[in-house]
């Protein structure tokens, strides 16, 4: 037991200093140079170097007590740095899945669907106009190349019209409509703690792991605010925020993707599963057994449902 307590207190360590110490350490570097140099002169790296020779010839912070207490100082910092980043990830990851009904996400929605409304238009204009040379004989090299490169345009705006103001919302939106419509699951949110305790251990440690992928992408998007927030003090900053958001962008719809897909085939293998362990009668179909989990687990049944009809 105390190996296991030891071990398992070196990789809890391991992953505080590598999550939130280490990017934490840089993240207080960086602020500390962009309040040396400032906005007027942000690459006179020699102003830098200046203060820190400066540092270096005070005596006091040769004193080995100092310097101790500096470095516990820096670690804290840090450490409270990166649980900021993480809060800012998770605000991040409620944000993805606002449904847009209320500003500003509803904007954002509408600002997104009227982009795939016009690049649908495009889209069809130019089959259009490819449909009508050929039918003219006229050869449609030129157009079919144009209807290619507008179809490219659009699916890059997504797969579908856009239900959610993010595109990672959209792709849970479509997960939970896909566990409706094949396995009649109308409440995946309600199945699913029962669910997971009937996935076998593989499946669990995938899903698992795509979660914490999606939580790291969004941690980005906290380091990507701080260091925006350094931009007030040093402007290049805001160029090394943005790119942190791009790859975190990335990061995010590739990580949710792959959780999405995982979701969706621990229900399709294992429904009939949790329809067996809580005792429910055998249904001529899948979508039939869902609407009965959904029944058990809400404490209604399909008679209550006609007749609250």
């Amino acid at each position: 037991m105390n190996t296991f307590l030891v071990e398992l207190a070196t990789r809890l360590m391991d992953r505080w200093l590598t999550a939130l110490v280490a990017p934490g350490l840089l993240w207080v570097a960086v602020l500390v140079s962009a309040t040396r140099l400032g906005q007027d002169a942000p690459f006179e790296l020699d102003r830098l170097s200046d203060w820190l020779d400066w540092l270096t010839r005070q005596p006091a912070l040769h004193t080995p007590a100092v310097v101790i207490l500096l470095a516990v100082t820096a670690v804290l910092t840090a450490g409270a740095v990166g649980l900021l980043a993480g809060a800012l990830g998770g605000l991040a990851e409620r944000c993805w899945a606002l449904p847009g009904a209320l500003p500003p996400a509803a904007w954002l929605l509408t600002a997104r669907r009227r982009r795939w409304d016009w690049a649908t238009r495009r889209l069809r204009e130019a089959v259009l106009h490819a449909v009508e040379l050929d039918a003219q004989g006229t050869d449609t090299g030129r157009a079919d190349a144009l209807a290619l490169r507008r179809q490219r345009q659009r699916v890059r705006l997504g797969p579908a019209r856009p239900v959610r103001p993010t595109r990672i919302g959209d792709r849970y939106a479509r997960t939970a409509e896909r566990v409706q419509r094949i396995n009649g699951l109308d409440d995946l949110a309600l199945a699913w703690p029962r669910l997971w305790t009937v996935l076998p251990d593989s499946l669990r440690t995938e899903i698992a792991a795509a979660r914490g992928g999606t939580s790291d992408a969004a941690r980005l998007f906290g380091w990507g605010t701080l260091y925006l927030a350094i931009s007030a003090w040093r402007w290049p900053a805001a160029l090394l925020g943005a790119a942190i958001f791009a790859v975190a962008t990335v990061r995010a719809r590739s990580t949710s993707e792959n959780l999405s897909a995982l979701i969706e085939t621990a229900v399709d293998l294992h429904s009939a599963d949790l329809s067996e362990r809580l005792g429910l009668p055998s249904t001529p179909s899948p979508v039939a057994a869902g609407r009965a989990i959904t029944d058990r687990l809400r404490g209604t049944s399909g008679r209550d449902n006609e007749d609250a009809n």
